[in-house]
């Protein structure tokens, strides 16, 4: 894996140790990007790079906790809801749509960490996009 800076690392580094305390599906996140999905709201740039820090900020400011729960498709229950760190697997680029390349990206992540379900959703909504083409 190649990085164009140090924070692109930093960045990459700190989403990795989030998700290492995922330990729950999160069926909210599951059921949005299936909704968007069905509606043709799906990207497949050939690289993908989730929403930075500020974006995250600023749809969290617009938003809230709730719409920004919908799209990340696990959760660590130890966490308070009300937190960055509650929410995993995001697969989105720019809470927009779902990124093709994201869910590829669950699913390696989540086969490594055992999260057989999280790799299991991502792989649906992998086939339920490819089979729309």
């Amino acid at each position: 894996m190649e990085f164009k800076s140090f924070d692109v690392l930093l960045k990459a580094f700190l989403e990795e140790l989030k998700e290492k305390a995922i330990n729950k599906t999160n069926p909210s996140g599951i059921a949005h990007a299936n909704s968007l999905i069905d509606s043709g709201d799906v990207i497949n740039p050939s690289s993908w790079e989730n929403p930075g820090v500020e974006e995250e900020n600023a749809y969290i400011e617009k938003n809230g906790w709730d719409a920004y729960s919908k799209w990340f498709l696990g959760v660590d229950t130890s966490m308070d809801k009300e937190t960055k760190g509650h929410y995993g697997y995001i697969f989105t680029s720019d809470f927009k749509t779902v990124d093709r390349q994201s869910l590829r990206a669950i699913r390696q992540r989540s086969a490594q960490r055992g999260l057989t379900a999280i790799f299991v959703a991502a792989g649906k909504m992998i086939q339920k996009i490819d089979s729309k083409k």
